[in-house]
């Protein structure tokens, strides 16, 4: 009895692990929209699919929206528009220029300088 009961234990703890790694790799994931600073397009509340494998063998291209970390606070993300580098910037390898649509209204690049494409988790897929 108690060698069945951590049989048990082992395999709802294997799939406990199990479903938690699918979950981090899920090619899709969800987001929701903070703030104005992409008005007109998203507004505060919409739902967005992210797809999360879209820069795996590509850069963002520039008019693309990306989900990206907060370089300036951990742990929160951004949604933002992906922009030519400023001809006054010199562009940096590997960097990604983004820009809200809601210039008057949004924290982005040009506040914070270009950003890693590692900080870009990826593609605005559909919004719900």
């Amino acid at each position: 009895m108690r060698r069945a009961f951590g049989r048990v234990i082992i395999a709802v703890a294997a799939l406990a692990a199990t479903a938690r790694l699918l979950r981090w790799r899920a090619p899709l994931t969800r987001y929701a929209v903070e703030g104005d600073s992409m008005e007109p397009a998203y507004r505060a509340g919409d739902r967005v699919i992210v797809n999360r494998l879209a820069y795996r063998h590509r850069a963002p291209a520039i008019g693309e929206v990306v989900v990206l970390r907060d370089p300036e606070r951990p742990g929160r993300y951004l949604l933002k528009r992906v922009a030519p580098v400023p001809s006054h910037e010199p562009p940096a390898p590997g960097a990604v220029f983004v820009l809200g649509d809601n210039a008057a209204g949004s924290r982005d690049s040009r506040s914070f300088g270009p950003v890693p494409r590692a900080a870009v988790v990826g593609r605005a897929w559909r919004r719900y």
